[in-house]
């Protein structure tokens, strides 16, 4: 069970969404059998967060147990081969969070337009969680102009669509509804 406080209307749904389908990218993807593995992941917890260490042991345990499709490589390369096994009758959601902070704005850019072409053929909703530097693009442009950046110092924004839904803590303790 993950906690997140929340501030504002935010649209609870009456019961957890059924996931019919699930899969994602990674450009070296860890096994979560191997020691060696888990052991790095766990390095990259700081030490006061316990209740990270905890959470992450916890999902490790799932994902040992029923393991989820990661494919290897490029998500620029790879969604939309990846998207097209989804289920046709299921809604596709695209999710990420803490990703875009390793593209290039080039990167950004061929992922925006990736999930638009996605949209207008087969259809589905992206979920973007990010943080400010993936806002403020490196052109110096923003491509959020309605969020002041100053509010999401330290926290991510939700998008819906591209669009601003919610400000969030990084590790999904808050959600504040736009």
């Amino acid at each position: 069970m993950l906690r997140c406080a929340t501030k504002g209307p935010v649209p609870l749904p009456a019961e957890v969404p059924e996931v019919a389908w699930r899969a994602g990218i990674d450009l070296n993807p860890l096994d979560v059998n191997d020691a060696d593995d888990v052991a790095w992941l766990e390095a990259l917890v700081w030490p006061e967060q316990e209740f990270r260490l905890r959470r992450l042991r916890q999902a490790v345990a799932i994902a040992a147990k029923e393991p989820p499709l990661i494919v290897a490589g490029d998500l620029n390369n790879r969604l939309v081969h990846l998207a097209a096994q989804a289920p046709a009758d299921a809604a596709l959601v695209v999710f990420h969070s803490a990703v875009m902070a390793y593209l290039s704005a080039d990167g950004r850019s061929r992922f925006r337009q990736t999930i638009q072409e996605l949209r207008a053929g087969r259809g589905c909703h992206w979920l973007s969680n990010e943080g400010r530097m993936v806002i403020d693009q490196e052109d110096g442009s923003n491509v959020v102009p309605e969020v002041d950046p100053e509010r999401i110092m330290g926290r991510f924004l939700l998008m819906h669509n591209g669009l601003p839904v919610a400000i969030t803590g990084p590790h999904g303790q808050s959600l504040e509804w736009l």
